[in-house]
Order: structure tokens, then C-alpha cells, then sequence
């Protein structure tokens, strides 16, 4: 996620769509995202850059599901 998220400073790129499947089933996506935000605490990311990152990960699923 924190590649996916960071690519061109921030602006994300979508998961492959096995990704994006695997988070859609119920209670994965807020795992990931609990393993995911403890990673960012430990690099010192600020709770303004982890809302921010934890917007991005709400969007790219929405946005994935749309699609599919």
C-alpha cells in the first residue's frame, strides 16, 4: 500500500484488481489499513499525512469497486 500510495509523490496509482478484490472482502480493508497506519507511525508520518493517506486508501477502493 505505502508503494502504491507514494508513487509520484503521493498521488497513488491503483492496486492490480487481485489486490482490490482481496480488500473488498469484509474486514480486510481495515486490517490493512491498522498494519498499515502502525507502519507509518513508526516512520514518523504525522496524523495529517496519515488522514490523508487513509482518504486515498477509502477513494482507491471506492473507485475500484465502481469499476469493476
Amino acid at each position: 500500500m505505502a508503494e502504491a500510495y507514494c508513487v509520484n509523490g503521493g498521488q497513488g496509482r491503483d492496486p492490480d484488481p487481485i489486490t482490490l478484490e482481496a480488500l473488498a472482502r469484509p474486514g480486510i480493508l481495515e486490517q490493512v489499513w491498522q498494519t498499515w497506519e502502525a507502519q507509518l507511525v513508526d516512520i514518523g508520518w504525522s496524523q495529517a499525512h496519515r488522514d490523508q493517506a487513509r482518504d486515498w486508501l477509502d477513494a482507491m477502493m471506492i473507485g475500484g469497486i465502481a469499476t469493476r
